[in-house]
This record gives structure tokens, sequence and C-alpha cells, in this order.
């Protein structure tokens, strides 16, 4: 998946650990860039389903002295060759871009890793990413993840914009170590009962179930074109077996009544040859001199 899709939304999760530089044009230099570190994480807006901006993580000082992350707007930065460009704009980043905004930073979310649930607490997985708008930072989708395992075998779930309701405390996903009687600790993101009876897709088990339906397809296909030609071999076929069987009823026909009149004239033969006998035996017994 890349930083920008095809439908030209953007993926959060494509974005994180994308690196990062500034815009620092110079006199002889208009397009040089200073890195600035990489992508930690996007941010989404406390109660609206949007993207507020993304935290980007800047190298320590020396190798020991922590920086803070800066806060990049989300219509704050440019995508070039595969790399995030922040603009050099103060409404782009940190406080000057929370302000533009109308957001306090520390109210916002990290939506990917957060529990996925209905209102009566059903889970259905965790963000696995989001795809919003550019510029807005409106979401559009949100895709649930079930795991590496199961996303690979089964496939994960994509739920639209109108079936998301938003970010809600109290159930879900611990945000940050706390007594156990600290509801705020706990996070998900909230989706309607619809989800419920959603399709998961693009696992292996439905590429596997569709290339089976496409065998069977061309299998169907290829028996409509077969048949008709087999059924005219059938039908041409048929006067010439009909005939020969014909033939051969008339041959077998021909050959019992052969058969029948040598018989008739062997009986006709046996009874003559009979007859002959007995008048001789007669002629003899009436014979004076005997």
């Amino acid at each position: 998946m890349t930083e920008q899709l095809e439908s030209g939304l953007v993926s959060a999760a494509a974005l994180t650990g994308m690196k990062a530089w500034m815009g620092r044009p110079k006199k002889n230099e208009p397009d040089a860039v200073k890195k600035m570190g990489r992508v930690r994480a996007c941010v989404f807006h406390p109660k609206q389903k949007r993207c507020v901006g993304l935290l980007v993580k800047r190298p320590d000082v020396a190798l020991m002295f922590h920086r803070a992350d800066l806060f990049v707007a989300v219509n704050g930065y440019d995508i070039v060759d595969g790399a995030l460009v922040i603009r050099d704009d103060a409404a782009a980043t940190d406080r000057g871009a929370c302000k533009a905004l109308g957001i306090d930073l520390d109210d916002c979310v990290l939506w990917l890793g957060l529990a996925v649930m209905c209102q009566d607490g059903t889970s259905f997985g965790t963000v696995g990413d989001v795809l919003f708008h550019p510029q807005t930072g409106a979401v559009e989708t949100l895709v649930v993840s079930k795991g590496a395992t199961a996303n690979t075998l089964l496939g994960k779930l994509n739920v639209p914009a109108q079936d998301v309701l938003g970010f809600k405390r109290g159930m879900g996903t611990q945000l940050y170590m706390a007594d156990d009687d600290d509801r705020n600790a706990l996070g998900c993101i909230v989706v309607s009962d619809r989800v419920e009876q959603m399709e998961v897709s693009g696992g292996v088990a439905e590429k596997a179930g569709e290339a089976t339906a496409v065998a069977a397809d061309k299998a169907k296909r290829a028996v409509r074109k077969v048949k008709p030609q087999a059924q005219a071999a059938v039908d041409a076929a048929k006067p010439v077996a009909q005939k020969a069987a014909k033939a051969a009823s008339e041959a077998v026909d021909k050959g019992a009544f052969a058969t029948g009149r040598q018989i008739g004239r062997a009986t006709g033969m046996f009874g003559s040859f009979a007859d002959n006998f007995k008048k001789a035996m007669a002629d003899d017994d009436s014979d004076p001199q005997e």
C-alpha cells in the first residue's frame, strides 16, 4: 500500500515510519530540505472523525538528549518521491498548526492499535489502518485488523465512515498506566451494530474461493462451448448409426430367414427319407418269397 491510494485517500498505516523533511529553501538552493526524522503516528480529533495531523519523531541531540515530537498539520505537508516534506509555514507545525486547526493536542487521540467495539462491548479487533482525505483529514474508511495471521487467511474488515461513531473512553484498550477505577484510561473506536453483519475481504481464503469460482466458471463456459459441437456431432452421427442399425437388423433377419429355410429344407429332407424308409420296409414285408 502506498501513502496515497488510487482513490486519492491517504493511508495512516503507510504514513507511519515515513521519512520526514522540512523545506528550507536557500538563496542558491531553492529546493533545499533538512531531515526532521520519521513519522511516528497519525493524530485524530478527540470528538470528530478526522485526522488532524501527525507526529514526527526527531532524532535525539547527540544521541543523548530527547527531543519532543514535532506536530505537523494534516494540510501542512506534501508527499514527494515517497517522502514527507513539511511546508515551511508557521501554520504547518506545532502551536501554529494547533491554533489554525482549533485543537488542543493533549486531547487528541492516536487511533491505530485501538480496540474496535460496538456500544454493547462486542469487539471486532483493532484499528489496523485509517483511510482519510489528504486535505480535510475526514475519515473515509476504518480498516479493522484481527492480527497478522487472521488478516492473511481471512482478510480485513473495512468499515465505511457512516458506520464509525468515533472515539469513546471507558472500555477497550488501555491508554496509559492508571488505577483500576480510572475508566478514562481505557479507550476504543465505537462502530455501529451493522458491522456485525459485514464480511471481511482480501484474505487467502477469499482468493482461493475466487480462484475456485473462476475455475468453475471457466469449466461451465467450456462445457457450454463444447456442448453445441458435441450435440452437432451426435446429430450428425445419428442417421449413420440408425442406418447401420437397420442394416444390421436386416442382415440378422436375412440370416434368420436363411437359417430357417435351411432348417425347413433339412426337415423336409428327413421327412422324405423317413417316408421312403417306411415304404421300403412295407414292400419287403409283402414280398411273397419270404
